[in-house]
């Protein structure tokens, strides 16, 4: 007589499934040139996350994945060969359609990949790991709609400009991942031509020039760059342009997503 364990199971005999309001579950198109099964960590469509439909995802079919980051996922789904340290971020690089994609230690610098999270935990030895466990980037769901986008609430910081910005003043409290989502100014001391700019540490422009040329006026910023919202490991920073950049002074307001 056989055991019962060599009697398949399904694993969900009615195809049940569901999204409460909390998930973060955005459709998404297979085009890896394979399929793909649950569980199974994937960057689909510009999106990170697992794969929750029972049956996988065919090639060339659509399907959901979830991209929650109030959350901690552990897996084995790593390269074993890397060395993970806690604290530091985490990589995937996707197999696309030669196996499944692999989380590692750094950027690899080609291919598809991307930065998805800061690592909490880690088994085995650098070298030889067994598993990793991290959490997750927030990732904005705003193609999908009737669904909460973020599973976090807004914060704000406020810096004072009471300096030369001209070179550019480095903003304290935002950390890498933090998405910046609305950035206003309140100008102090009137200057004709006063503008301020809240960019990367990198020097790349996160905001349009936000007028601070007329005490105790408040002006938004017009534009943010997505390219950009999403702050790198250097952090951002305020810096002044314009006429007369030294005298520039000013209050900025700064709206954020944590990491």
């Amino acid at each position: 007589m056989g055991s019962l364990l060599d009697t398949p199971v399904p694993a969900n005999l009615f195809d049940f499934s569901q999204i409460t309001l909390n998930d973060k579950q955005p459709l998404v198109t297979n085009d890896l040139g394979r399929d793909v099964t649950i569980a199974e960590l994937v960057y689909l469509n510009g999106y990170f996350g697992d794969v929750v439909e029972q049956d996988g995802i065919v090639n060339g079919a659509a399907g959901r994945i979830n991209i929650d980051s109030d959350r901690t996922i552990r897996t084995e789904q790593i390269e074993a060969t890397d060395t993970f340290t806690v604290g530091d971020e985490l990589w995937f690089h996707s197999g696309e359609g030669s196996a499944a994609g692999k989380l590692v230690d750094a950027d690899p610098g080609s291919g598809t990949r991307v930065a998805v999270g800061i690592i909490t935990e880690e088994e085995g030895n650098g070298g030889a790991q067994t598993s990793v466990t991290f959490r997750p980037y927030v990732q904005l769901q705003a193609a999908v709609a009737a669904v909460a986008t973020i599973n976090a609430e807004p914060k704000t910081i406020v810096a004072k400009i009471t300096a030369d910005a001209s070179a550019g003043i480095a903003v304290a409290g935002l950390a890498e991942g933090d998405e910046i989502v609305a950035v206003s100014v309140i100008c102090t001391t009137a200057n004709a031509s006063g503008t301020l700019v809240l960019e990367t540490g990198d020097d790349d422009d996160i905001t349009d020039g936000i007028i601070c040329a007329v005490d105790k006026v408040v002006t938004y910023a017009g534009t943010i760059d997505d390219l950009h919202s999403t702050l790198p490991a250097a952090g951002a920073q305020i810096i002044s342009v314009g006429g007369t950049t030294t005298a520039t002074r000013g209050i900025m307001v700064i709206t954020y997503i944590p990491a």
